[in-house]
């Protein structure tokens, strides 16, 4: 997570996939806890009562929402009908609040769409260092530099997101890139591989998003 930062951590309604031991151990490590909707089912099952549980509630139960209520979790609800998903009214809440440093779980589940608006939301909120993770996989968004560990021989996909990217250096991979500028979006960056325990990523301007498969190799 890089180093011992302070760490805000988001749960929402997508299926799981990751082991209520890795949530277990997220949410003690987090300073402040979020559940969007559905995300209050981990918390639950955990006994670990969010902070916040935040949405319009059209996913979470009557009697999770009332177990948030008996444990004194804050409970911020919107209306059904609104542009935001879930996720982004806590981030905006986030925002409001200047918090940093946003750990998400709960947004890769099997729709792409949601999964594409969740990767969307970390450029939009990058001021926020927010990250996705999963057991299996990290995924962050580069628009200066990144410094991550890594493990030797793990798949790492480092891709354009929105405008043109200029000078993109990869260090501490297979395949590395020298400022590198990227004017398409064709599939350069694909199951790149880490070579050192820690690996740099940096752009000039532009932004990129990386997806770690967390001791994977394909």
């Amino acid at each position: 997570m890089g180093g011992d930062r302070t760490i805000v951590y988001i749960i929402s309604g997508a299926e799981p996939r990751s082991s209520l031991e890795f949530y277990e151990k997220m949410v003690q490590k987090a300073s402040l806890t979020i559940a969007c909707d559905a995300g209050i089912k981990i918390f639950k099952k955990l006994n670990l009562p969010p902070n916040y549980l935040i949405g319009d509630f059209d996913s979470a139960s009557i009697e999770e929402l009332q177990w948030a209520e008996n444990n004194n979790t804050e409970i911020l609800k919107y209306p059904k009908e609104k542009d935001e998903i879930d996720t982004e009214l806590a981030l905006i809440f986030l925002k409001e609040n200047h918090y940093k440093n946003i750990v998400l779980s709960g947004v890769l589940g099997n729709r792409i769409d949601q999964e594409m608006a969740s990767i969307f939301l970390l450029a939009e909120y990058i001021d926020l260092n927010p990250v996705i993770l999963e057991e299996d996989v990290k995924i962050g968004i580069v628009n200066k530099k990144v410094e991550e560990e890594a493990q030797i021989g793990e798949s790492w996909s480092i891709l354009r997101i929105g405008e043109p990217v200029i000078g993109l250096t990869l260090k501490g991979f297979k395949y590395p890139l020298n400022k590198k500028d990227i004017f398409d979006f064709k599939s350069l960056g694909i199951s790149n591989e880490a070579k050192e325990n820690k690996i740099e990523i940096s752009v000039e301007s532009g932004m990129v998003v990386y997806i770690r498969w967390i001791n994977k190799k394909w």
